[in-house]
């Protein structure tokens, strides 16, 4: 499939290496690691590609590879973070979210795009960067392999070391930080 390619496999690396160094930092919680183990990462896919069945999908086959390996050293460092996974209830209002994880109440959205809306649009944007990059990196690795890997939350646990139930509490979390972030700006730019 990709023996070979050079094209293919630098396409694979580009879409691939900002989720396993986001993914890499969640595991071991030490961003300093991050870039050494993408690297050990990289050199065992590609020693290893050969081996490749294609009974996973190479996404998760790679990031399977870079999840072992941060594992392994997190454990020889003794630096594995530790957050609270336990459910202890919601840290988010009642009524934001239905039943099926999405979110209840939506964020208005606009009913005719302008130049103003447009621009507006761009600013929204980077305020929902900015919340996500204040989540914890479990927080941001979890929204990075559901959001845009299209990982199931089965997988993501997988990956994370967490079950499928605690994936779903961080990305409620997370969600929630954002829309309050979120509403909170909207909030002060009414008042100016």
């Amino acid at each position: 499939m990709l023996r070979g390619d050079q094209a293919a496999l630098a396409g694979v690396y580009a879409s691939l290496n900002p989720v396993m160094v986001r993914l890499a930092v969640a595991i071991t919680g030490n961003p300093a690691l991050t870039e050494d183990l993408t690297q050990e990462a990289w050199l065992a896919v590609f020693d290893k590609l050969a081996t490749f069945r294609g009974d996973a999908p190479l996404r998760h086959w790679i990031l399977r590879i870079l999840a072992n390996k941060a594992r392994t050293r997190a454990r020889q460092e003794g630096k594995r973070r530790k957050e609270e996974t336990s459910i202890d209830g919601p840290t988010f209002p009642e009524g934001h979210f239905s039943d099926g994880g999405d979110w209840a109440l939506p964020p208005q959205l606009w009913d005719d795009l302008t130049p103003e809306r447009v621009l507006a649009g761009r600013e929204i944007w980077q305020i929902v960067q900015g919340a996500i990059l204040t989540l914890p990196a479990t927080q941001q690795a979890i929204l990075a392999l559901l959001e845009r890997e299209n990982l199931s939350a089965e997988a993501c646990g997988d990956l994370l070391g967490l079950s499928a139930g605690n994936v779903r509490v961080h990305l409620h979390r997370a969600r929630e930080k954002i829309r309050r972030t979120l509403d909170a700006e909207l909030a002060d730019a009414d008042r100016n």
